[in-house]
């Protein structure tokens, strides 16, 4: 990565004049990149569209992911998968091959785009496969793929890897926020005896923004990395993400663009339709980039339900009574549930923004309004109680002394000028302690979101940074404050809330992989802007 202080300089003298000769040549090819295909056929259950499915057969699975740019049916055009946002749904088994041919189909990047400092590079990428514990050479999110390139990537999935729900997405520094939109997927690994658990429901949750705040603002972002992929009629194209965003909201008539919201399968609030009492297994992907989940029943009477999984790791014992006023379920952007329900009458899935603010700070952007409306068929049928998953097969660190401990910091600075542009200055570094990674050893990281604000003029923390690890999972060991809102002690994880102002102390082994990994805050714009932590995991002695 260039340092920033080298690119501004390269910026101050190269860049204006090339940025400017992108934005006249991007008024002729933007049109050109849509998609006029249409996307591939979903396939509906229990009255829900859903992806389509690829399947490992005989231990393998080979797929193509050809990136492009499409239309969605809220007309805003975004970069893509095989011309469907989700894309496919991929189907593993513990001990499978998943070879992934990712073609970069998008125009050439702007003249002047590789000295960009801010949100750059929109139309180059790299995949990531989230969750899956595979070698980080295999889940390689550092080799960029630029336009009109192509990378094969070769996952090896381990036979002793959990079941669970996963995905995949975009993950390539600086584009990641921008193309996460539509390029994404479900990331299956089942269950041994799947055919014996209740059938179940992928539901891909999607946050869509052309009118609010900065980086998080589609339309924002895209002008100010300079895309040239327009993502209303109404934005213009160029530098000045503030005009953007602007002219968007300007040109909005009414729903649902005049605000965020969340698609499910790229769907508005679809209908799910089971038998009354009939068992189904949610796997609810939030897949969104940005604001919190606080989901929660509008009828707490209309379903009965279980937590049976949190990212993708089976729980011991399910959590009941979940989805409620009292006992929300509360989903950071990248993190997974499985949730087995039966229901009885019509209710609403929806998520709350008030409520939490003294755990996920007053200043988070929590979702408010409704995503999934449920509606039982009639029937007169007794379903039996459910078979749970088997726990995912992991052993207790919480007795077991760390090899290494260290403190690292989420940093959110003052203002910064980058590219024209102002944006937050991020970080995410170690502040204390030993953190090197080393395979076999055991380590223990208190992740601190505590302040924010320019050096000499900080403040108590009010926003929530989601902390995401790459190659391994992690176990809950403490918490500052807020226990049992998102994850309790002993809880495996991946991505999780912070407490805000407050920390969190994980432990995890660092098993079986060498290799570049990252940790990071999982809202793509804070990531994007430099809000990870890149580390080596070095071989074993």
């Amino acid at each position: 990565r260039t340092p920033p202080r080298q690119c501004a300089a390269l910026a101050r003298g190269a860049g204006g004049a090339a940025i400017l000769l992108g934005i006249v040549v991007s008024l002729v090819v933007a049109a050109a990149m849509i998609a006029t295909t249409p996307p591939p056929a979903a396939v509906v259950r229990f009255g829900i569209a859903e992806p389509r499915v690829e399947r490992s057969v005989g231990g393998k699975l080979n797929t193509r992911l050809r990136v492009g740019v499409g239309r969605d049916e809220f007309g805003v055009v975004d970069r893509r998968y095989n011309r469907g946002a989700p894309g496919p749904s991929l189907l593993v088994s513990p001990g499978d091959n998943l070879n992934v041919n990712l073609e970069n189909d998008l125009g050439p990047e702007a003249p002047g785009d590789a000295l960009r400092t801010g949100l750059r590079h929109p139309n180059t990428t790299s995949l990531h496969v989230h969750g899956w514990h595979v070698s980080p050479y295999e889940d390689d999110v550092f080799t960029l793929v630029p336009p009109g390139a192509r990378k094969t990537y070769a996952y090896h999935l381990p036979k002793t890897h959990p079941a669970g729900t996963f995905w995949y997405h975009a993950h390539a520094q600086g584009s990641s926020s921008l193309q996460v939109l539509g390029m994404l997927g479900a990331l299956i690994v089942l269950d041994a005896d799947h055919r014996r658990l209740p059938p179940d429901v992928v539901l891909v949750l999607t946050q869509t923004n052309v009118v609010a705040g900065k980086s998080r603002n589609y339309a924002w972002a895209s002008a100010a990395s300079g895309s040239r992929v327009k993502p209303l009629a109404a934005s213009p194209l160029g530098v000045d993400g503030d005009a953007a965003a602007l002219a968007v909201k300007a040109s909005l008539k009414g729903p649902p663009l005049n605000a965020t919201f969340f698609a499910v399968n790229g769907r508005l609030r679809p209908t799910l339709r089971p038998s009354q009492r009939e068992w189904l297994r949610w796997r609810l992907i939030h897949a969104g980039s940005n604001d919190v989940l606080v989901l929660e029943l509008d009828d707490p009477t209309a379903c009965e339900t279980l937590v049976v999984a949190r990212d993708g790791y089976a729980r011991a014992a399910p959590l009941r009574g979940s989805l409620t006023r009292d006992r929300p379920l509360v989903m950071a952007p990248g993190s997974r549930a499985d949730v087995y329900a039966a229901c009885v009458k019509p209710a609403v899935l929806r998520s709350r923004s008030k409520g939490l603010e003294a755990y996920l700070g007053e200043g988070s952007d929590v979702y408010d309004g409704g995503l999934l409306r449920i509606k039982p068929a009639p029937s007169e049928k007794l379903e039996p109680p459910p078979v749970l998953p088997a726990a995912a097969p992991v052993s207790s660190l919480l007795a077991t002394p760390p090899d290494r401990v260290a403190t690292l910091e989420m940093i959110e600075g003052g203002p910064v000028i980058r590219d024209g542009n102002s944006y937050t200055e991020y970080g995410f570094e170690v502040v204390d302690g030993d953190g090197t990674v080393r395979v076999g050893e055991v380590l223990e990281w208190t992740i601190v979101n505590e302040r924010y604000g320019p050096a000499g003029a900080q403040k108590p923390q009010v926003t929530t940074h989601p902390f995401h690890l790459h190659t391994n999972h992690y176990q809950i060991v403490s918490a500052s404050h807020g226990l049992g809102v998102d994850y309790d002690v002993g809880d495996w994880r991946d991505t999780i809330t912070l407490p805000t102002p407050g920390n969190v102390t994980v432990r995890f082994r660092a098993a079986d992989f060498d290799g570049p990994s990252l940790a990071h805050c999982h809202i793509f714009s804070h990531a994007d802007l430099n809000m990870d932590h890149p580390f080596t995991i070095l071989p074993a002695l």
